[in-house]
């Protein structure tokens, strides 16, 4: 006796499904590894801590060369009065970071003002680090306090990463 079997029409749209589903991860799985393959490519090489203290003048602190990504500023305001401090990338007329205000002659993008209350501290974290790339082939971040200082200081940490 021969048996014979019949596949009824859902069974077999399951099966051709199921198949379908399987070839389909294929191109998945492949973005994927280049999607890895990428990520170990752009994690930075190396992290980057700095602390700067303003005063009366721009001050300016970074890796110097890189794409620095700013992952967090604390500004700690030791004055007796609320402070507006002014962050920008500097554009340099000579010298380079860490230089000092006065070779300063401007700044880019990006740029913020914050606002620090008095004897306090302001802490700015970015989940996404804040980009800073190379002007003229420096790489840098400045501050300056735009309020009258009334004795005391802002003092900036600025913590990221360089690639």
């Amino acid at each position: 006796m021969i048996r014979t079997h019949r596949l009824s029409a859902l069974a077999f749209a399951s099966i051709a499904g199921a198949v379908a589903l399987a070839s389909a991860s294929a191109p998945a799985a492949a973005a994927g590894a280049i999607k890895a393959a990428y990520v170990e490519e752009v994690i930075p090489a190396k992290t980057y801590t700095g602390r700067m203290q303003v005063l009366n003048a721009v001050k300016t602190i970074g890796p110097g060369t890189g794409i620095f990504g700013v992952t967090s500023l604390t500004l700690t305001n030791f004055d007796t009065q609320p402070q507006q401090v002014f962050i920008f990338v500097p554009i340099f007329s000579g010298g380079g970071c860490g230089s000092g205000g006065s070779n300063v002659v401007g700044g880019t993008e990006p740029q913020m003002t914050v606002y620090v209350q008095p004897q306090s501290t302001l802490h700015l974290t970015y989940p996404t680090p804040m980009v800073i790339n190379p002007f003229n082939n420096i790489t840098c971040i400045a501050a300056e306090v735009t309020t009258l200082l009334h004795g005391g200081s802002v003092e900036i940490d600025v913590n990221g990463v360089i690639n």
